[in-house]
């Protein structure tokens, strides 16, 4: 089981945590740090998708600061659990 943390409790601006998602989930280079990038990146057929797990440190400070930003990451995540064909990726919030 492939189990990742992301700790975003210092993270200020969406551009920061773009790059944040991209350095912990191993995004190529060339990812756009956008929504859009992030989903097409997440559910790519030839991709390697999200691990199996994500333990996120200091959601709720990132719910404060950028609150749209972490609205969207959950929508995102919430959305990739249900696409038919794809494992699961469990959430868990420290």
């Amino acid at each position: 089981m492939k189990s990742i943390e992301i700790d975003v409790t210092t993270v200020q601006s969406a551009s920061e945590l773009h790059r944040l998602l991209k350095q912990k989930l191993n995004f190529p280079s060339h990812h756009g740090e956008n929504w859009d990038a992030f989903w097409d990146l997440i559910t790519d057929p030839e991709g390697a998708g999200l691990p199996d797990e994500i333990i996120w440190i200091g959601f709720s400070a990132l719910q404060r600061k950028l609150p749209k930003e972490a609205e969207s990451l959950l929508s995102c995540l919430d959305e990739y659990n249900h696409q038919p064909g794809i494992k699961t990726c469990n959430i868990r919030f420290l």
